[in-house]
């Protein structure tokens, strides 16, 4: 079963004890009120770039599809995602998502002329198409609002795969815990010596062999292959 992108950044959100919905909603009542001239839809999603607010009526918003730039970077890092302009959107949009538009669009009675989207970064005008994206509109000091989601495909161990490649720190980890884990996994018998009482000294030995391979056999290929960290690259417009 796949990842449910919306339910992530959801729960980010929810673990995060300053980003209260009641303070949101209060953050945003004087910015939701700014007139804005609008676009067809889907002309809109191709050429919209920027962060200018959108004036929705504040007593309309559902404050569980408001999120906060840094909860969005939290999950673009977690899964190696990107967070750019739909302009750069790369993939096709389907009709429950221009119906969403249209929806949100008649209830506050204005035109959405920005939007953002999260999604990885084959989906984007830098390489081939991949899956699962969600379509935000700004609304000014940081925050977004969750306009649609399609797809549900994003595979469940992709935050798994990706942390070594979150930060260094968390590649440095990795690379230790992968030569440590390697290190204890090997059975005594195999170690041991015909006149070793104790593999201690063995399995250290082992280690840092594991530690040094290891971390060269990372530099060579994860940054041949991943080139970057995720922490660099979620607003990068660029393929790096």
């Amino acid at each position: 079963m796949g990842i449910n992108l919306k339910n992530e950044l959801t729960s980010i959100r929810k673990k995060d004890s300053s980003a209260q919905q009641e303070h949101l909603l209060h953050a945003f009542q004087l910015l939701l009120e700014q007139p804005s001239e609008g676009e067809r839809i889907l002309r809109q999603l191709t050429t919209s770039e920027g962060d200018q607010a959108v004036p929705f009526q504040f007593d309309l918003l559902e404050s569980d599809r408001i999120y906060h730039i840094d909860h969005i970077e939290k999950l673009c890092v977690d899964y190696r995602l990107r967070f750019l302009d739909s302009k750069l959107f790369n993939g096709t949009y389907p009709v429950e998502a221009v119906e969403a538009i249209e929806q949100l669009e008649a209830e506050h009675d204005l035109h959405i002329e920005h939007y953002k989207i999260i999604a990885p970064a084959p989906m984007f005008k830098l390489v081939e198409k991949d899956k699962d994206p969600l379509l935000f509109a700004p609304m000014g000091n940081g925050y977004y609002y969750l306009v649609a989601q399609w797809g549900n495909d994003l595979h469940p161990l992709r935050k798994l795969a990706v942390f070594p490649f979150r930060n260094f720190d968390t590649l440095i980890r990795s690379v230790v815990f992968l030569s440590a884990f390697v290190a204890l996994a090997i059975p005594a018998e195999v170690m041991r010596g015909p006149k070793d009482d104790s593999v201690l000294h063995i399995r250290v030995i082992f280690f840092f062999y594991m530690l040094i391979a290891t971390g060269a056999l990372t530099a060579l290929y994860g940054f041949s292959r991943m080139k970057n960290f995720n922490a660099n690259l979620w607003k990068s417009k660029f393929f790096d």
